[in-house]
């Protein structure tokens, strides 16, 4: 490891960090990436081969990251960051929520981006350009099997007609980018080969060819070292590493803690940081940021259950014996194996809608509530849609520093359905009301839970059901814009070098799974770093 000589590390190989690093290397940069755990696919060193396969299958190289037959599968609890408060999920491995997630890649669309941000340098026409770089990486489609099929996808067909019923038009998320409000269509995915894709392969293995690019992996970063407000490296393993720039991409969670841990941020959470030995750095030393842990948002989550009567017309693929080897079709997994292609290729996300609701007393504003329908997944005729506040919701949150050292929620609450106003709870409610109400009424299809009633029994229901997070991240910690953690330039205030690339930047909940919006965002701010070191080179 290059200790003295780099001009850049990254902190975190999670989406931003890899986006970041490999832009940074190919601008030529000294490029040190550090990621706190291991790898995740074959391609970086992970040989997570379940044996059955190894036998069945000699030489395959589908590790249970790999090939998203497993997404479903138990995890190991050492793939998440330790220090989350209970019910919150954050992968601490190579290529962050990407690693273990659907691989959900939404095109986010241009009225997002119009509302949420639009200042100097994140401009949707700054952004269409980050989006163009972004997709030609990690190209959206709705498949996962090479041979361009959709398997067990009945539900479409059946939820496709609901939908249309209660006023939905149907879309081709493809090529449809922007049309994301009272739509339909697709669900869209990141997807390589038949296998998991991402940044981790669009971005990494492009990033390894270069002799400038180091990735060391196993390598938790505790805080970064500075002199004043001056960075000069950061701690990890018990060793100081050197750099003239740091970009923190350690997530929405760990990144304000290692900020906590630097001493910087509200002057609450550094007096608990001192206090506790989080922080070595003095209170003369500290660098007040009040932004650095707020404004924290999510999505809250809702499944709505539904049964057919017409059980054979869903049926359900049970693939759980497949995970050791005890009963699966032979067929199928030949052609996983062989060709990437099949039933055993798909993840069971199957479609996609949103139900857009205009505020009460002005029409012009609006939030947008994401409908993700599945494969049955228990038995025939049985399934459930995932009903996500998402894209104006306004609740938020702030993440505090415990005694213990790890993080929280602070004044004990998240950020689900707290908006003084009411607001998201009637607006999300009357989205529940549409949708549940709607597909009551289609012939043979029955809605377990909630049960079809009134606006206030599905107030009362988001109520008891919603408030939970989605686990793998729509939350941030920092924004850009008047008391933000950081400036258009991602360069976190108070200090020279030290910038920030992740989750963190995004100000709102996003319209659909944020993953390809956080790539972009660290695409357009990579680009505006490598601007700004060249002119103050």
């Amino acid at each position: 490891m290059v200790l003295d000589d780099n001009d850049i590390i990254v902190v975190g190989g999670g989406p931003g960090g890899i986006v970041s690093a490999t832009k940074f290397a190919e601008a030529g940069l000294n490029t040190l990436l550090l990621e706190h755990g291991g790898p995740m696919l074959w391609r970086d060193g992970n040989r997570e081969v379940p044996a059955w396969t190894q036998k069945e299958y000699p030489n395959n190289t589908l590790t249970r990251h790999d090939g998203m037959v497993y997404y479903l599968a138990p995890s190991d609890v050492n793939y998440y960051c330790l220090n989350l408060p209970t019910g919150q999920r954050a992968a601490c491995q190579l290529g962050g929520g990407t690693s273990v997630n659907a691989m959900q890649q939404w095109w986010p669309p241009r009225a997002y981006l119009e509302n949420t941000f639009d200042f100097d340098g994140w401009t949707v026409a700054d952004f269409d350009a980050a989006i163009h770089r972004t997709v030609k990486r990690i190209p959206h489609t709705p498949y996962w099997s090479t041979d361009n099929k959709f398997y067990q996808d009945e539900v479409y067909g059946l939820m496709s007609n609901v939908l249309s019923s209660i006023g939905l038009n149907e879309v081709n998320n493809t090529v449809d980018v922007d049309n994301k409000y009272n739509t339909f269509g697709r669900d869209m995915f990141a997807q390589a080969g038949g296998q998991r894709g991402g940044p981790s392969v669009g971005y990494l293995q492009d990033a390894k060819r270069h002799p400038n690019f180091t990735l060391k992996l196993y390598s938790p970063v505790t805080r970064v070292v500075r002199t004043g407000s001056q960075i000069t490296g950061v701690y990890v393993n018990g060793t100081i590493i050197k750099a003239k720039n740091v970009v923190l991409s350690a997530g929405v969670w760990n990144t304000p803690a290692l900020l906590f841990a630097s001493g910087i941020g509200p002057v609450s959470e550094l007096i608990t940081a001192a206090a506790i030995g989080y922080t070595p750095y003095e209170q003369n030393e500290w660098i007040i940021n009040n932004a650095v842990g707020a404004n924290l948002h999510d999505n809250p989550t809702g499944l709505v259950s539904f049964t057919y009567n017409d059980t054979k017309a869903l049926p359900y693929y049970n693939i759980t014996g497949f995970y050791d080897g005890s009963n699966y079709i032979k067929a199928d997994a030949d052609l996983l194996f062989s060709q990437r292609a099949g039933p055993l290729t798909i993840v069971p996300r199957i479609l996609c809608g949103w139900i857009k609701v205009a505020y009460p007393l002005d029409t012009s504003k609006y939030m947008n509530i994401q409908v993700i329908c599945s494969s049955p997944n228990v038995e025939d005729g049985s399934f459930q849609c995932q009903f996500n506040l998402n894209e104006g919701a306004l609740s938020r949150g702030r993440i505090t520093l415990n005694t213990t050292g790890t993080l929280s929620f602070a004044d004990g609450a998240g950020p689900w359905l707290t908006d003084p106003n009411g607001l998201d709870v009637e607006l999300y409610a009357q989205a529940l009301e549409r949708f549940v109400n709607g597909s009551s009424k289609y012939p043979g299809l029955t809605v377990t839970d909630p049960v079809p009633g009134t606006i206030q029994s599905y107030r009362e229901w988001l109520g008891e059901h919603a408030n939970k997070t989605n686990n793998l991240g729509t939350s941030d910690g920092t924004k850009y814009n008047n008391g933000s953690c950081a400036d258009i330039n991602a360069k976190v205030y108070g200090t020279d070098n030290l910038f920030v690339i992740d989750g963190s930047l995004s100000p709102a909940p996003t319209t659909s799974n944020p993953t390809f919006l956080y790539e972009a965002m660290a695409e357009l701010a990579s680009e505006r770093i490598i601007n700004l070191l060249t002119v103050n080179s």
